[in-house]
């Protein structure tokens, strides 16, 4: 048989090199369009920073521009009800004045013998001085209203302009975007942030909310937490459940170790980070409330508030207020103002707590200083100081027999009545009894020496001018109103060293809530829970401001407060012209009167008072009958809505800054070490295929007889090694036995071909895996579809900018259109960008890579055979070299 002649060279392996070349630039695709992933993924991080930093500007424009605007807001216009009050009464005096010198002045006439023409004359001179002189005093009263009411009005006219309906459209869709800002971001970090983090912490914090008593969790404070903490997957019948499955014990409670398997029920999802979450959120919104309050009457509210949240999770803290409020470095009226509002708080409908919160803070306080607890008391039980506080008087009975019933409740309580009280009780009747009756007596007085101080029309010419001019009532008939004196009442500025403790408070509650947003971070992983919403707080907000605005519209909107000024003017030009034309009227009548008491029967037959008289008047008292009347019956009505307006500026404040502590502190540095590792990962994917495709490469040329090829072993030499060198290479010699004959060893290439399929396979899975997070960036890109605030450059800064027209402090020193770029503002286009240019890249770049090394393998596994069998036959002599 003739010897066939082996090549030395098969030439370039030209298939090879194409597979190489197709599975290097697919893998590189991968690779591009992943770092793209990777830059979308820290782009997301600085978007949250950025977005951070813009709710970080709101909640200090709400903080220090438009909390203290609504504070002075209020304090303008509390100014002006006493100022109008007593303005009133300043008008009644006029006219009380200008009637008894009519009266008297007709008193001296005698048809007899003194003409009546001249009489009427030099009367009517007089009348005039005497008037003139009385509106002299009334004048600086007018001044004094207009005063207090302008910047009220200037302010609330603003408002009106800058608070238009695009205003609070942009407000709302503000809180919808700061939420899908914050909603895309925990998407992010639900699925890559470590979860599961403080869970002891989570566990201990949230079971003392459900047991303040740590006695047991009973069914009913299930119940009471479920209404506090709008956990509704604990109402109705499924509290009761819950109990039955996890009370092991049996012993009609639930113990830690029990709610550590209670909260693990597949029914309460996120159970530990809803109600903390809740909880926090509550304790920012009082800690901005605290922050804001500066009347006495509003940080005594706040004080109640924060103690009726605190009270159902840290005894301990209770306890340290409660000896504050009694340590006499607080006045005794603020304690006592507090006493007021526990009671008020426990008369509330609103009051979800299941605790008697005055009870536990008299407790504590009687225990802290008998004494001082007892005059704060005492205090309250003055009617002088209980109207001065702006409270309703008629209630001060009720209110002081609640309050010394919760020291009655106590042996301590008892005992420091008995030893500091100024009332003292009647043999049979209790301590709270006897409080109550004498607060009754003193009611009683007290309505009887203050009832009313309004000027009585005793002539019979101040109640003509009266009738005339105001239409029958007194002008200060409505300054004994309740609400009006509670507002005015509430106007108590708080002493400094209440402030001052005010804001440690508030710094207390703004540490504990940024600590429990921290704690439910690290524990799930996301910066909110599913249902929490910023839009639903801004709506709010926005319905609560517009409150009290719409009841100001009239005054302070266009051409209302000019128009007040002119009325003003009127009254202080025309009411002299008015008092004399009625003056002239009652000086007729008056003086037929007297001509008829002196047998003058013509006289006798005058006319009352002509009914159309009002249409000859000036209309000067219209400022006093219609327009001041009108503002003093709404102004308690705008106090308390500009009071609840201010509570959710400052509830909406807290939440902001909640979330911008989440977003622009705990998702930049995640985002950013997300996208360092996973572009790390994504390189050693590339490294990793580029040299598993090299090696199949190399193998293709050396199968095609480059770099030696395939050869016949020669006889191995029996000679031992000489020098260091030959030594060296006979080592590396047998440690490479196994791979020089691997083109011979079927064992050993096909078990290296089996390893490089599975490697293909993985590659496979990842590119499944791309796909997957493709859809994922698609997913995300569509949600942001119809959110053009994070798409469009144009739309953010002109959001932005009609956002400042309303806060003026808002901003970043820059113009808004580089704000919008430089803080990555437009989250959704960082998203749809990526998703475009990694799309199509990513996914066909992993499926082709997968496809072409599957075939660099088959092409392998084809010169490998070819190789074997070249060598077999050289082997047997059936081939030849050339």
């Amino acid at each position: 048989m003739a010897e066939a002649q082996v090549p030395k060279n098969q030439g370039i392996p030209r298939c090879t090199c194409f597979l190489f070349v197709g599975a290097i630039t697919c893998h590189t695709m991968v690779l591009i369009g992943n770092i793209t992933t990777a830059q979308m993924v820290n782009g997301l991080g600085k978007s949250a920073s950025g977005w951070g930093s813009v709710a970080s500007s709101v909640s200090h424009s709400l903080d220090t521009e438009l909390n203290p605007a609504m504070l002075q807001v209020t304090q303008w216009l509390t100014t002006s009800i006493d100022a109008i009050k007593e303005f009133q009464h300043g008008v009644d005096t006029l006219l009380n004045v200008a009637g008894s010198t009519i009266d008297g002045t007709v008193k001296f006439y005698d048809p007899k013998k003194v003409d009546e023409q001249s009489f009427k004359a030099n009367a009517k001179q007089h009348i005039q001085v005497v008037a003139q002189k009385a509106l002299v005093k009334v004048q600086p009263l007018t001044h004094k209203v207009m005063e207090s009411l302008q910047p009220a009005l200037a302010q609330v006219g603003d408002w009106l302009e800058s608070f238009s309906a695009k205003i609070q459209d942009t407000l709302e869709e503000f809180g919808t975007v700061t939420d899908r800002s914050q909603k895309l971001v925990d998407q992010v970090m639900g699925q890559v942030a470590s979860s599961g983090g403080m869970y002891e912490e989570m566990v201990w914090d949230t079971y003392h909310m459900f047991d303040p008593f740590d006695d047991g969790i009973s069914l009913t404070e299930l119940h009471n937490a479920a209404d506090q903490y709008g956990i509704s997957a604990l109402q109705g019948e499924k509290a009761a459940h819950l109990m039955e499955t996890y009370d092991t014990s049996g012993d009609g409670s639930i113990g830690i170790n029990e709610y550590e398997q209670l909260v693990t029920d597949p029914s309460l999802p996120g159970l530990m980070t809803t109600i903390l979450r809740n909880y926090a959120k509550k304790l920012g919104g009082i800690a901005s409330s605290l922050g804001a309050a500066k009347m006495r009457a509003e940080v005594a509210t706040v004080i109640v508030e924060y103690l009726t949240l605190v009270c159902t999770k840290n005894l301990t803290k209770v306890g340290w207020i409660s000896g504050d409020l009694v340590n006499g470095e607080l006045p005794l009226e603020f304690t006592a103002d507090l006493f007021y509002e526990f009671y008020q708080a426990k008369m509330s409908p609103n009051n979800l707590s299941p605790i008697d919160v005055g009870s536990m803070i008299l407790n504590y306080t009687v225990k802290d200083n008998p004494k001082h607890t007892v005059a704060a008391v005492d205090l309250l039980a003055s009617p002088d100081f209980f109207a001065s506080e702006g409270f309703d008087i008629s209630i001060e009975d009720e209110t002081i027999f609640q309050v010394v019933s919760w020291l009655e409740m106590s042996k301590e309580g008892q005992d420091a009545l008995k030893r500091y009280a100024e009332i003292k009780p009647q043999p049979g009747q209790s301590y709270a009894e006897t409080y109550r009756d004498t607060v009754i007596q003193r009611e009683q007085k007290y309505t009887a020496l203050h009832g009313t101080q309004n000027v009585e029309f005793q002539a019979q010419s101040s109640q003509t001018l009266r009738d005339v001019l105001l239409g029958g009532s007194a002008a200060s008939s409505a300054a004994d109103d309740p609400q009006a004196q509670a507002a005015s009442g509430s106007s108590v500025p708080a002493k400094p060293e209440t402030l001052r403790w005010a804001q440690e408070l508030k710094a207390n509650a703004t540490r504990s809530a940024t600590d429990f947003n921290n704690q439910c971070y690290a524990y799930s992983g996301t910066s909110s829970n599913p249902l929490d919403s910023l839009c639903n707080s801004m709506n709010g907000m926005v319905k609560k401001t517009q409150s009290f605005l719409t009841l100001m519209e009239k005054v302070a909107g266009p051409g209302g407060k000019e128009f007040l000024d002119k009325q003003a003017d009127l009254f202080l030009n025309g009411t002299v012209d008015d008092i004399m034309m009625v003056s002239d009227v009652i000086l007729d009548k008056s003086i037929d009167t007297v001509k008829c008491a002196n047998g003058d029967t013509a006289a006798c037959n005058s006319q009352s008072i002509d009914p159309d008289l009002n249409m000859k008047l000036t209309g000067a008292m219209t400022f006093v009958t219609s327009d001041l009347k009108n503002l003093q019956g709404i102004l308690p009505q705008v106090l308390k809505n500009l009071d609840f307006a201010k509570k959710e500026v400052s509830s909406v404040s807290g939440v902001i800054t909640s979330v911008s502590q989440i977003l622009g502190l705990k998702a930049p540095p995640l985002m950013e070490q997300i996208s360092k590792l996973y572009k790390t990962l994504w390189i050693v994917y590339f490294v990793f295929f580029f040299l598993f495709s090299f090696g199949m490469l190399f193998y293709g040329f050396w199968s095609n007889g480059f770099f030696g090829g395939p050869q016949v072993e020669a006889a191995a030499s029996s000679e031992p090694p000489q020098t260091f060198g030959q030594r060296l290479a006979t080592c590396c010699s047998s440690c490479l036995a196994c791979v020089r004959g691997c083109t011979s060893g079927h064992l050993c290439f096909w078990s290296m071909l089996l390893l490089g399929q599975i490697l293909v396979l993985v590659l496979f899975l990842v590119s499944l895996v791309i796909c997957l997070i493709t859809g994922l960036q698609a997913f995300l890109g569509a949600g942001c579809s119809k959110v053009y605030l994070l798409g469009d450059q144009n739309v953010c800064s002109a959001v932005l900018s009609i956002f400042q027209i309303f806060l003026k402090t808002f901003g970043f020193n820059e113009p808004f259109a580089d704000t919008c770029v430089d803080r990555n503002l437009m989250t959704c286009k960082v998203i749809r960008d990526a998703t475009a240019r990694t799309a199509l890249v990513a996914i066909i770049g992993g499926l082709l890579a997968s496809v072409f090394s599957f075939q660099m393998l088959l092409d392998s596994a084809t010169k490998h055979e070819r190789a074997r069998c070249i060598r077999v036959m050289q082997e047997e002599g059936l081939m030849k070299e050339e």
